[in-house]
């Protein structure tokens, strides 16, 4: 039987955004699936995404997409199968992972203004600029830490504190700001209930959490959590995510595989 009090909570996050099922299946197997040995039985895999409002015959396409693309690798387990991240998918998990569960972003990282003369084509400059730079223009970016660039190429710390409007804009455009907003408030209104008394209701409430911060953290800037103010919808939200991560604990994945697989 269903918990209906976890579906009202599940319905504050419906103004999210949409959720993409194969992304979600990432979050879920890069939460619960810690070390290279750790995989979700398909019938719990089912039901966790099930409660998520995902049916069977999306789960299919988007476990075949992971198996095609990499991400995923399958074990048959009698009639069932067990789903496990590849290397390339633990690999790929791991290099954001910081950025996901980080509850203090560095504030102490310089940053440097670069500009490249006139005779530089905008793709050209596009093409030297490091990974973590922010275009401003067509020859002008913000960066982070150190770079090697053309001896040409105007380098120099930014001072501005805090930096115009027009700026932040750029590095947190105003819809990212409101998706970071109305995530917040949604898990605010859910921190207000009180806890799932099972390990299946809190999984969910952590994973559609999770879900969307990630879905979230990653469209923003490294720029963002360093120039911009405590205060910004981006730093509230992840405020409201470490408690509930920390609310919602991780839980022991052998007990809910077990637990889940009961229930089929």
């Amino acid at each position: 039987m269903q918990n209906t009090d976890l579906n009202k909570d599940i319905q504050f996050f419906a103004n999210c955004g949409p959720i993409r099922v194969w992304s979600l299946v990432i979050t879920i197997l890069g939460d619960l699936c810690q070390k290279p040995e750790d995989f979700i039985t398909g019938r719990a895999l089912g039901h966790l995404v099930a409660r998520l409002g995902v049916n069977n015959q999306a789960l299919r396409v988007a476990l075949h997409r992971l198996r095609r693309d990499g991400w995923i690798r399958t074990e048959r387990d009698g009639r069932s199968s067990n789903y496990y991240l590849s290397n390339q998918g633990q690999t790929m998990v791991v290099s954001v992972r910081n950025r996901i569960y980080q509850s203090n972003p560095p504030k102490k990282i310089p940053i440097y203004l670069i500009v490249a003369p006139p005779s530089v084509s905008a793709t050209d400059f596009a093409n030297t600029l490091p990974e973590n730079a922010c275009n401003l223009s067509t020859r002008i970016a913000l960066f982070l830490g150190d770079a090697t660039l053309p001896p040409n190429y105007l380098q120099m710390p930014l001072e501005a504190n805090p930096v115009p409007d027009w700026i932040t804009e750029i590095i947190a455009p105003s819809a990212l700001q409101s998706e970071f907003y109305i995530l917040q408030k949604a898990i605010r209104t859910v921190l207000s209930e009180q806890v799932p008394t099972t390990i299946v209701d809190r999984t969910i409430l952590r994973l559609i959490i999770l879900h969307h911060w990630r879905r979230l953290i990653l469209r923003q800037s490294l720029l963002a959590d360093i120039l911009l103010p405590d205060q910004w919808p981006g730093a509230m939200a992840r405020r409201q995510v470490s408690v509930a991560l920390t609310r919602y604990d991780r839980p022991d994945l052998s007990a809910l595989n077990a637990c889940l697989d009961d229930r089929t």
